[in-house]
């Protein structure tokens, strides 16, 4: 199960809804910005390909701060 992890700013101006790091051990081989959970969701399913260049890695995802959103 991977542990989730928040960050509470990225980018330049525009906040992404998410990154995910690309890990071969302690190292970090790849970045992938995610703009909503869609594109999280697609960037993972990436890893469960056999075949694809991201199955091969070890994805860790930051999910950054989404304050706006919480405002009632």
């Amino acid at each position: 199960m991977m542990k989730q992890t928040f960050v509470e700013r990225l980018g330049f101006g525009v906040t992404p809804y998410a990154v995910i790091i690309w890990r071969d051990g302690d190292e970090a081989k790849s970045k992938t910005i995610c703009y909503d959970e869609l594109e999280v969701q697609v960037a993972l399913a990436m890893h469960a390909d056999p075949k694809g260049f991201y199955h091969q890695y070890e994805p860790k995802v930051y999910y950054t701060a989404q304050s706006e959103e919480l405002i009632a």
